[in-house]
């Protein structure tokens, strides 16, 4: 599943009476995008090295390029943060859209995978989470939030998965979204909360722990739909939707 990218722009004089100006316009359009990529993933780099707060200068040498050339590519410093915040949350996204690509095993195994996989890269990625989270806080009013669509995108997978296994119970698929973004809100927070303040409790506790309480929440949904199911038994196979 990709994030929106701010892409659209005006291409003012590249384009002529006789049409021999498209050309020009789509390898500009092709190139601008191409080289805007290569910056975000630049911007990512920087921001693992220098921290949630890094400087359009930092990104700039980490680009290799001046500061002021950044703007030959984006419209402005919110532009270029809003690209490299995207480009942050779909790399937390790629992640988890894999784990639930081909699911195997038992609902416990399905679980415990999917849980350890959000907790470690939220673990190895901590300024490019803070990055995503700083950005929402300076989101402009009327936008929705960036944290919420990365929220709705990591659950989509999950959301598709629980959904086509509801079909196999004949019940209504409904209920499926919530389930899947409070569970991921759920994951992400205990987390954040865990590197603030870990105690006595080490990573795999923490898996383990949050691994109980998803299947908790899961178990209590089903239940209330009257279904039954075994966390240690096979899962069935399914088709499952595409994430959307």
């Amino acid at each position: 599943m990709k994030l929106r990218f701010p892409l659209c722009h005006n291409l003012n004089g590249v384009t002529g009476k006789d049409g021999a100006g498209d050309g020009r316009a789509t390898r500009w359009a092709g190139q601008r995008a191409k080289r805007r990529s290569e910056i975000v993933a630049a911007a990512l780099d920087a921001i693992k090295e220098h921290g949630p707060g890094v400087s359009t200068e930092q990104i700039a040498a980490g680009a290799g390029i001046a500061r002021t050339r950044l703007y030959r590519h984006f419209d402005d410093a919110d532009d270029l943060y809003d690209a490299v915040a995207q480009g942050a949350a779909q790399a937390i996204i790629d992640r988890m859209v894999t784990t639930f690509a081909s699911p195997r095993g038992t609902a416990h195994d399905l679980i415990t995978k999917s849980v350890r996989t959000y907790v470690q890269w939220l673990i190895d990625n901590r300024s490019l989470y803070r990055y995503v989270v700083l950005r929402t806080v300076d989101a402009v009013s009327g936008r929705d939030p960036l944290i919420v669509d990365v929220r709705a995108a990591i659950s989509a997978p999950m959301r598709a998965l629980l959904a086509a296994y509801l079909g196999l119970f004949n019940r209504d698929p409904a209920i499926a979204d919530p389930i899947a973004f409070g569970i991921t809100g759920l994951v992400e927070s205990a987390t954040n909360r865990w590197l603030a303040h870990p105690g006595s409790l080490d990573f795999d506790g923490l898996v383990d722990n949050l691994s109980g309480w998803v299947w908790g929440v899961l178990d209590a949904a089903l239940r209330e739909l009257g279904i039954q199911m075994d966390p240690e038994s096979l899962l069935p196979e399914v088709a499952g939707e595409s994430p959307a």
